[in-house]
């Protein structure tokens, strides 16, 4: 990904953007094909490294391309959102000004294997812990009968990331005169949550 230093992330903010979003799009190349399946995620830290739990849907021959094309890129994208040069002051005084796009996005680069069985159940419950934790009644995994949670298990394949590379960026009009940036994030922060999102990282 092309990262001009104005808009680089620490790897910090990077992984911080694939913890928050939870999602994203597994890529491999394999004989000469290109493969993408988006999927939920979970981020498993320890002073090891970096792997990104997640898992395909056993009918989804992705997968079956693991072993063979363990190379992987996952692509976190967070939010995204048009810029009208009408927004900009100095538009005022300098006419040379055109549209632009601002944006929030993460690749993660590493090695795809498939999760050992042991971890799976633990995967699982971490997975659904995560994204019910702001629900007013968050399900559990132990709410469903045990031998339908052995069913729905029996049609997945987990997989691992072990993540050799992150690389974030967010292009949040840091190239923009500083009136220009306030101009933007002002109008962002009024509008849509995705252009609130924008505006989370513009200074």
């Amino acid at each position: 990904m092309y990262v001009p230093p104005a808009f680089a992330m620490t790897e910090s903010e990077a992984l911080d953007v694939v913890r928050n979003v939870g999602a994203g799009y597994f890529v491999t190349a394999h004989e000469g094909g290109i493969q993408s399946t988006f999927l939920p995620l979970i981020v498993q830290s320890s002073p090891d490294g970096v792997r990104i739990w997640a898992h395909f849907a056993k009918a989804n021959s992705h997968w079956k391309v693991v072993s063979d094309a363990p190379e992987c890129l996952l692509i976190v994208h967070l939010a995204d959102a048009y810029v009208s040069p009408s927004l900009y002051p100095s538009k005022q005084r300098d006419e040379k000004v055109v549209p632009t796009w601002n944006y929030v996005t993460v690749e993660v680069r590493g090695t795809l294997q498939m999760l050992p069985n042991t971890d799976e159940e633990a995967l699982l419950m971490a997975l659904t812990d995560l994204h019910e934790r702001n629900s007013a009644q968050p399900w559990a995994i132990s709410d469903a009968p045990g031998e339908y949670i052995d069913a729905q298990r029996k049609a997945i394949v987990s997989v691992e990331l072990a993540v050799s590379e992150i690389t974030g960026k967010a292009k949040a009009s840091q190239n923009r005169l500083p009136e220009d940036a306030a101009a933007v994030r002002a109008r962002f922060k009024a509008g849509s949550d995705t252009e609130q999102s924008i505006a989370d990282w513009m200074a």
